[in-house]
């Protein structure tokens, strides 16, 4: 039954575009930055910035999966 309730949260068509959010929010906010240093030719600010929002969201990332899946098992009610 536990298992059944995970594969189903794991088959739900929601899940990539919620785990998505917070990656594409941080993305958002450096983006001016980004399209700046890749127009002036310093694409290796625009990684450092790409990676520093994607390092900076991933917490949040991981705490929305292991909260569904925590769920999905019954540990939280």
């Amino acid at each position: 039954m536990m298992i059944k309730r995970y594969r189903a949260m794991l088959a739900d068509p929601a899940l990539p575009s919620v785990l998505a959010a917070p990656l594409k929010d941080a993305i958002s906010h450096v983006w001016p930055s980004i399209r700046k240093a890749q127009r002036s030719g310093d694409f290796e600010l625009a990684e450092m910035l790409i990676r520093h929002a994607l390092d900076g969201a991933m917490p949040t990332t991981i705490a929305i999966f292991e909260a569904r899946a925590a769920s999905a098992i019954g540990e939280l009610h």
